[in-house]
């Protein structure tokens, strides 16, 4: 029996929106921790139900992104990845009556000293982070993702010290969604910041404990470059 073009449609975005394991994560992790909008960093302590996002296939096209790099890399002849650990958990700490934090770092480089997390992003996005990095432009938009994606690679980095694993380095990879060779995708190296990670982790400790005594999430304030306080989520 023949399928209509709809039905084809409906059975493809279906794929895409089968629940993966991250969308069974429960507990925050680096990725929340960084969120310079201490508004939604509350509301995901509290697990409160986020309503389905309009626009996902941008976070599954960058997903598979992701997996095609976790099989790439093990079958690479690039000496370099040598002793590459990848997507393995970590233990970043314990939230006292919250419990234990964890997290899995895109790729541990231990011969180089170095944590690599992949971004992937747009063009036009990435031409603006360039340029706010280059210091060409103010932006404020690519200034509160760099604060964040910087704040999650180093909370990994400092995740990863505590544990005996010596990182000295953080790079952000980031990989245009929409381009075409190999100038879509651009590499911000960093030294590794161990007060930015201290800073992001007792802010999460002390959030919490205003939570747990009885705090409301919507009693903190927002960020005006937070899309979802933008679009009212």
């Amino acid at each position: 029996m023949a399928l209509s073009a709809n039905e084809i449609k409906e059975m493809t975005v279906g794929l895409f929106l089968q629940e993966s394991e991250r969308d069974k994560q429960h507990k925050v992790g680096a990725s929340q921790i960084s969120d310079p909008c201490t508004r939604h960093l509350a509301h995901a302590l509290v697990g409160t139900e986020q309503p389905p996002q309009k626009y996902w296939l941008g976070g599954k096209v960058g997903t598979s992104i992701h997996a095609f790099i976790e099989s790439a890399i093990p079958n690479s002849s690039d000496t370099r990845f040598a002793g590459a650990v990848i997507e393995r958990k970590i233990e970043l700490g314990d939230v006292p009556g919250y419990g234990m934090v964890s997290s899995k770092p895109d790729l541990l480089l231990a011969n180089h000293n170095l944590l690599v997390d992949w971004k992937t992003t747009t063009r036009a996005k990435i031409k603006k982070i360039q340029n706010y990095v280059d210091g060409l432009k103010d932006d404020a938009a690519s200034a509160y993702t760099v604060q964040k994606y910087l704040g999650q690679a180093n909370l990994y980095a400092w995740g990863l010290n505590k544990a005996g694993t010596k990182i000295d380095d953080v790079a952000l990879a980031f990989i245009n969604r929409d381009g075409t060779y190999e100038n879509d995708i651009y590499v911000l190296p960093t030294k590794y910041d161990e007060p930015f990670a201290v800073a992001l982790w007792e802010r999460l400790v002390n959030l919490w404990s205003e939570l747990d005594a009885g705090a409301h999430p919507n009693d903190y304030p927002g960020h005006p470059e937070c899309y979802k306080c933008a679009v009212g989520i």
